[in-house]
């Protein structure tokens, strides 16, 4: 399961990662904020699809935007998917995790 979850999120994370440079031409905040509306929709799209709760799904959003800024302000997200689909990965892992552990 966490292959597969880390496997998504390098390939979402690709998949968001390379309209956003192109179209802000990797310029900060817009691709900050383009990568930020990506990962919402992901996070989202598995809480509601996995019957997590509204208020867990919210707690979601802000922490995998959080570790988006907070890996933002330690290095630049330019011309590196990587970067980007790290995060997305492990806030796949971990919604994944909160599901099989939390959920009725």
């Amino acid at each position: 399961m966490y292959w597969v979850s880390l496997l998504l999120g390098y390939l979402w994370g690709g998949i968001y990662s390379l309209p956003a440079m192109r179209i802000t031409k990797s310029t900060d905040p817009w691709l900050t904020i383009l990568l930020g509306i990506g990962l919402t929709i992901t996070v989202t799209t598995i809480g509601l699809l996995i019957f997590i709760s509204y208020l867990h799904v919210i707690y979601a959003i802000l922490i995998a935007n959080a570790l988006l800024v907070i890996r933002r302000l330690f290095g630049k997200l330019d011309h590196n998917v990587e970067r980007f689909g790290l995060i997305h990965a492990f806030c796949i892992v971990v919604s994944f995790s909160y599901a099989i552990l939390f959920t009725k």
